[in-house]
């Protein structure tokens, strides 16, 4: 691995920090004689030995500074690639780091401002209310006399995160020889860990993020969505509305009764419930810091932090749903064979051994009681159960099972009777919601209509390429003597129905546009050549359906 003089003082400083905490053999293994190796003779201290991996681990990245805090913040999530006593050190990293100066802080909300910060707040607090690696957090009061809070990206920070993904990332080619040990291909994951580093670096990212889910819950009484200041907002700073109320990280030093903890949480699984099965847009850190409980009008749930969100599409949606409907029905082909489509598992797995692990997880799981049932036991399970097996699940399940744990953890720590019954319940509602609502249902209709209607317009110009590419390599075909009444007979109705389906699928396509055209109730006549259409199509599906049962029926014979 070749080593960039550009940055050899960091690579010293890291160098030595790993071999502080007893990962001097990973420091060997990268380039023996490398200058940064050469140069450090550190040997681990007695009291670090006596620790565990993950524990050396966690405090090395501590000593490491913001970026490495926050990576180790991210991998902590990565339940599919670490074990969980990896998982459990790295989510005790905290962003207590070091603040900075307040007059650097106020000179960056300035410049970013473009104006002196007296033109737009009556009051920014002398000193922040938190310190993370990557900002700085300070209550403030508009001139309109609103309260807000600031966040300020730390001084330099982009320059020093770019400057360690680089580094990562030549260290990374160096981790081949361990990408098969560790089942991990390394230089993939520092790249996604990059992307989310620099979308956490561009506060407009977060601000996008909030707004969206405001709109999400722009109907819903129980739910606070704090208002973001697009204004205010920029690259570096952003403002966003205060929330008054209980922090759920403080809920122990003041008094919620258990009835006001059970609303709570009923309020937040359903609000969970609704992200990502209505919109498959999720908050994906429901932690106790990043909730607030609000008494207004009632009580209310506030979400705050947009800086880790998930996404789920409806294609892998369907697939979860699958997953979750053959597990209930104890079919483990069903399940082996979504895995195999998914591209989940490679052909190396042994699918005997995958399909008798997944019978142990099912028996020792299907028959327990509501209240004996951990999701995070389940998932956490099912982790393990994919680092055995090398099974790869998009990245969209691994963030909402990551994100299902977290929730189950904040909910039990906020109320102790929390039982599975209460996601299962909220599952199945929305579950239902979505399978029985006629709008969607025909939207999807809609959508897999053009879907097919294009994909049969265009098997004339596959044929094509296919002669084409025959012609090309002098695949001659006497066609004469391979003439055959049977096949041309089979040929003309394979046309004559496709012609017939394409004309199906206009028909229903046109109709439908006509019928969701604005100027549907001024004119008559383009109500009744919709209504034509679809009687049109109902005519042609019958005749179409009577064809082929027809020649089926002649088939058999």
């Amino acid at each position: 691995m070749r080593i960039s003089y550009k940055y050899l003082g960091r690579y010293k400083e890291i160098a030595s920090v790993m071999m502080s905490y007893g990962f001097g053999y990973i420091v060997e293994k990268f380039n023996k004689d490398s200058v940064a190796t050469k140069m450090m003779t550190h040997s681990p201290k007695n009291d670090i030995k006596k620790l565990s991996s993950a524990q050396r681990l966690r405090m090395a990245f501590e000593e490491l500074g913001p970026t490495y805090i926050k990576i180790g913040q991210i991998l902590s999530t990565r339940k599919d690639i670490l074990d969980d006593d990896m998982i459990i050190e790295l989510s005790k990293l905290r962003d207590n780091v070091e603040r900075f100066p307040n007059e650097v802080a106020m000179n960056i909300l300035e410049n970013e401002l473009e104006c002196p910060k007296e033109d737009i707040f009556k009051y920014i607090s002398p000193n922040p209310i938190a310190a993370a690696s990557i900002a700085q957090v300070y209550e403030a009061e508009l001139l309109d006399g609103k309260k807000v809070v600031i966040k300020i990206q730390r001084p330099g920070i982009e320059n020093i995160i770019k400057a360690d993904i680089t580094i990562l990332k030549r260290l990374a080619s160096g981790l081949a020889n361990f990408n098969d040990e560790l089942n991990i291909n390394a230089e993939d994951l520092i790249s996604e860990i990059e992307v989310q580093l620099l979308r956490e670096l561009d506060f407009k990212f977060e601000s996008v993020n909030g707004n969206k889910l405001k709109n999400i819950f722009k109907n819903e009484k129980n739910v606070i969505i704090p208002y973001i200041y697009d204004q205010y907002t920029s690259k570096k700073i952003i403002v966003m509305e205060k929330i008054e109320g209980i922090c759920l990280s403080d809920i122990d030093n003041t008094f919620v009764d258990e009835s006001d903890k059970k609303t709570i949480v009923d309020i937040g699984v359903q609000a969970f419930f609704k992200q990502v099965m209505t919109c498959g847009f999720f908050h994906a850190d429901p932690h106790p810091g990043n909730l607030f409980i609000v008494r207004e009008n009632g009580l209310k749930l506030a979400f705050i932090d947009f800086g880790m969100i998930g996404i789920i599409d409806s294609k892998t949606l369907t697939i979860l749903n699958q997953l979750i409907i053959a597990s209930t029905d104890k079919n483990i082909d069903k399940i082996v064979r979504i895995l195999v489509e998914m591209d989940a598992i490679g052909t190396e797995v042994n699918k005997e051994a995958l399909k008798r692990d997944i019978l142990y997880l099912m028996h020792y799981y299907y028959d327990l009681p509501f209240e004996e049932l951990s999701i995070s036991e389940i998932i956490n399970e099912v982790f393990r159960f994919m680092r055995t097996h090398k099974v790869k699940l998009p990245r969209q399940l691994v963030t909402l099972g990551k994100t299902v744990i977290t929730l189950e953890g904040t909910s039990r720590g906020l109320y102790k009777n929390f039982s599975v019954e209460e996601i299962a319940s909220a599952y199945l509602k929305y579950y239902k919601e979505e399978k029985l609502d006629i709008r969607k249902n025909f939207a999807k209709a809609k959508s897999n209509i053009d879907e097919y209607y294009f994909e049969l317009i265009s098997v004339p110009n596959q044929l094509k390429s296919i002669l084409t590419i025959l012609e090309k390599n002098n695949l001659k075909l006497d066609i004469g003597e391979m003439r055959s009444p049977k096949l041309e007979d089979n040929i003309k109705k394979f046309t004559t129905q496709v012609s017939m389906s394409i004309m199906l699928a206009a028909c229903i396509v046109g109709s439908s546009l006509i019928l969701s055209s604005n100027n549907i109730q001024k004119y008559r006549l383009i109500k009744y050549m919709g209504i034509s259409g679809f009687i049109l199509s109902f005519i042609i599906g019958i005749t179409l359906v009577f064809m082929i049962l027809k020649n089926n029926y002649r088939g058999k014979k």
